[in-house]
């Protein structure tokens, strides 16, 4: 009778730190999570995708080029980000008809950031930042207006599009 309960007890237990150890193991942030995330984010398409040194590494597709990108696998924060190639001459002469200009290479900067918010919102710019965990990939511009009011407008670091602008009185 004694066996019985020792096996069970060593079962328990092994089965116990079995559980323990694939919890402690378990990235908080997915592979194909982190990559989605980018994907729509920037409003392109995950080519590849591998994990180095403990990072997510992704290339993304976008219409200004391509891009590595390498996230943290345990927060999804994007860490950096690399321009591979560009599109083909065609490709950013019908783009820039369409949208935004495109830039020639890398991210955005700041100044660069604040120009493509004050051809949208006239006034003065405040504050330039980059974008929090909801905002990743993107510049926050705060403008103040002629009228005493505010303006928050939020660019895609990478295209240069507008994706919101909200009003302050």
């Amino acid at each position: 009778m004694k066996k019985v309960w020792i096996t069970i007890v060593v079962l328990t237990a092994a089965t116990t730190l079995f559980f323990l150890y694939r919890t402690v193991q378990t990235p908080d942030v997915t592979m194909a999570d982190a990559g989605e995330q980018l994907a729509e984010r920037y409003s392109g398409t995950v080519t590849k995708s591998a994990e180095r040194n403990g990072q997510y590494v992704y290339t993304i597709e976008v219409a200004e080029g391509e891009y590595e990108m390498i996230v943290d696998s345990k927060t999804g924060e994007l860490q950096e980000m690399t321009r591979m190639l560009e599109p083909a001459i065609e490709e950013q002469y019908v783009h820039r008809e369409e949208t935004a200009p495109v830039k020639e290479s890398g991210p955005l900067t700041e100044v660069e950031a604040g120009e493509i918010a004050l051809g949208e919102v006239p006034g003065t710019i405040d504050e330039i930042e980059m974008g929090d965990d909801e905002e990743a990939g993107s510049f926050i511009v705060d403008i103040d207006l002629a009228n005493g009011g505010e303006a928050t407008v939020q660019v895609n670091a990478i295209s240069g599009e507008i994706m919101s602008i909200s009003w302050d009185d």
